[in-house]
């Protein structure tokens, strides 16, 4: 019986949350998010589908949360979000939510080269029902940054991409030698701009193009300019093919990022990377 009355307790709660949202416009959010001492109005939402980590077949829901309207940037557009973060311009939380499940939570925010990654199961999130929804977090931290957010949303559709305008193809130049073109390559790349290519490669989702970069050399033990290693990346981004073949590279296997959340508890999300993690030795 208490255990009954919890279940409502809770249900209702979400209910009220939810309900709240319903009051704001279809494309809003209230609320603030904070990192560091830095606390942010949000004021928009939007929402899209993407292709759900694990099944092609199914969708996941992209829910956006932005100080500022995202205008011609897609919600789906991580490099976008983040470049445009780090030069301050918007601060942008971007929920992904399988069913009716947060996975994670991608965060941008100015000074921030790339993005953070924090696991849904940090966070108090009711919704989206119909785009209605809450998010909460008490303060919390994370690579050397604390975050905490409370917000209600209504999120919008996203809006379609305008068509780019055709472009005019200019005639080939006449052909004056039969030198064949050098094939590209990262071979004479440095290592630390080699473990940059690498990382973008993965946000680009574009795992071909990553695993030919480890191919060419890349250090399996590159990291980020706040000392992510590219295997950490690998996992967040959940791209098993890429773990294989840094853990082949003889990648290290120990990194956490807080204490506690070591590699294989990040690839919670990510099932395939796990078993690979986990057949190689990780703990």
């Amino acid at each position: 019986m208490i255990r009954m009355i919890g279940v409502l307790a809770a249900s209702f709660g979400a209910l009220m949350v939810v309900s709240r949202a319903w009051a704001l416009e279809p494309g809003k959010a209230a609320g603030t998010f904070t990192y560091d001492k830095t606390s942010v109005a949000l004021a928009a939402a939007v929402e899209t589908k993407v292709e759900n980590l694990f099944d092609e077949k199914k969708k996941d829901t992209l829910v956006v949360l932005t100080d500022k309207a995202l205008g011609a940037t897609a919600p789906d557009d991580d490099i976008e979000l983040s470049l445009r973060a780090r030069k301050g311009e918007i601060t942008a939380l971007v929920l992904r939510i399988d069913g009716s499940k947060l996975v994670n939570v991608s965060v941008y925010h100015k000074g921030l080269n790339g993005k953070v990654l924090l696991p849904g199961a940090w966070f108090q999130f009711a919704g989206p029902a119909r785009g209605a929804g809450s998010l909460k977090l008490a303060p919390r931290a994370f690579d050397d940054h604390t975050y905490a957010c409370a917000a209600e949303f209504l999120a919008a559709p996203a809006p379609a991409a305008a068509a780019a305008p055709p472009v005019e193809t200019p005639p080939p130049a006449p052909r004056q030698h039969d030198t064949k073109p050098v094939p590209a390559t990262t071979s004479s790349v440095d290592a630390k701009s080699a473990t940059a290519l690498l990382i973008q490669a993965m946000m680009l989702k574009d795992e071909q193009q990553a695993l030919e970069i480890i191919k060419l050399g890349a250090d399996p033990n590159g990291r980020d300019q706040y000392g992510i290693p590219v295997l950490n990346w690998a996992v967040m981004m959940c791209q098993p093919k890429v773990v294989k073949a840094l853990v082949d590279k003889k990648a290290d296997l120990t990194y956490q990022r807080a204490p506690g959340m070591t590699l294989l508890t990040e690839a919670g999300a990510c099932p395939e990377a796990a078993a690979i993690l986990r057949a190689a030795g990780a703990k």
